[in-house]
C-alpha cells in the first residue's frame, strides 16, 4: 500500500516538474531575447515588415511581423 502511494506521489511530483519546465523555458513566443538584438537589426535592414499583423490573445497587444529573408527569422513588434 506505501508503496503504491509513492508511485502516485513520484508521478505527481514529475508531473509538476514536467509542468514547470514547460512553462519557464519553453513558452517564450513573444518574448524578447535581449535588448539588444531584434530591434537594432530591424533598424539595420536584416528584417522587413510584412502585412502581417495581429493582436496577441495572451496580452490583447497589435504586432506587426518582420521577417528575415537571409535567416528565415520572425520578429514580433508590438505596435501599440
Amino acid at each position: 500500500m506505501v508503496i503504491i502511494l509513492l508511485i502516485y506521489a513520484l508521478e505527481l511530483v514529475a508531473f509538476l516538474l514536467l509542468l514547470w519546465v514547460s512553462w519557464r523555458f519553453f513558452d517564450k513566443r513573444y518574448r524578447r531575447r535581449d535588448d539588444s538584438g531584434g530591434s537594432r537589426d530591424i533598424m539595420n535592414g536584416s528584417f522587413t515588415p510584412t502585412s502581417e499583423v495581429f493582436i496577441d490573445p495572451k496580452d490583447g497587444h497589435k504586432y506587426q511581423v518582420y521577417y528575415n529573408h537571409r535567416t528565415g527569422e520572425r520578429e514580433y513588434i508590438r505596435l501599440d
